[in-house]
């Protein structure tokens, strides 16, 4: 199944560049306050213990309405047996806070999901799995600081199992912890979001 997050920004299409856009005056003064205030507004509105420590990517996105937030973690570390939360979308203006888990394997429902926190063991697994993706044939290179997909990794007893999304292709395999193997290797396309004709699609632009 397509990302929530990654639907999302392909429905709003965030624009990086063009600054162009009319804004309400309660966005504008958010705006100016620059990005570093809005993201510190928007911590204070998640109903759980997390800081900016807890996501690699942070964007500010705005379509003149209103100001979101999302806090982003496009590569997602699973353990056996756990489940986190790694992605959030807050809307700051509606105080409205967006957020789901991953899961991999049995968990106690009756258990309190924790936001993913990144430890020395979960950076180790997380090189060792991007390390035999660069290294195998069957797979093209990933480059962390640009990666702009989504990525899972779940553990097994005896290898990772990984999905990789991106806008119009999920592709999924393993890769085996002892010899960094990659293996039962599948793709699938994605269909593009919807669109409709003669219907207004609002565009957002990133606040820096």
């Amino acid at each position: 199944m397509k990302s929530t997050l990654i639907l999302l920004l392909s429905l709003i299409g965030v624009n990086l560049f063009s600054q162009e856009i009319e804004m309400k005056k309660d966005v504008e003064e958010l705006v100016l306050l620059g990005k570093n205030a809005i993201v510190e507004m928007a911590l204070e509105l998640i109903d759980t213990d997390v800081s900016a420590e807890n996501f690699s990517k942070i964007k500010v996105i705005t379509n003149g309405e209103t100001v979101q937030v999302l806090f982003l973690n496009p590569i997602k570390y699973l353990p056996l047996n756990s489940a986190s939360y790694f992605d959030f979308n807050v809307d700051v203006l509606k105080k409205i806070v967006s957020y789901h888990p991953s899961s991999n394997g049995n968990f106690s429902e009756e258990k309190n999901i924790l936001p993913f926190y990144q430890s020395k063991e979960t950076d180790i697994n997380i090189d060792f799995v991007l390390n035999a993706i660069n290294v195998s044939n069957e797979i093209g290179a990933i480059n962390i600081l640009n990666f702009e997909d989504e990525m899972f990794i779940r553990e097994k007893d005896n290898y990772y199992e990984i999905t990789l999304i991106s806008e119009f292709q999920e592709s999924t395999y393993k890769i085996t912890k002892e010899t960094g193997k990659v293996f039962d290797l599948e793709h699938a396309t994605l269909l593009p979001p919807p669109s409709w004709e003669n219907e207004d699609v609002q565009e957002y632009i990133e606040v820096n």
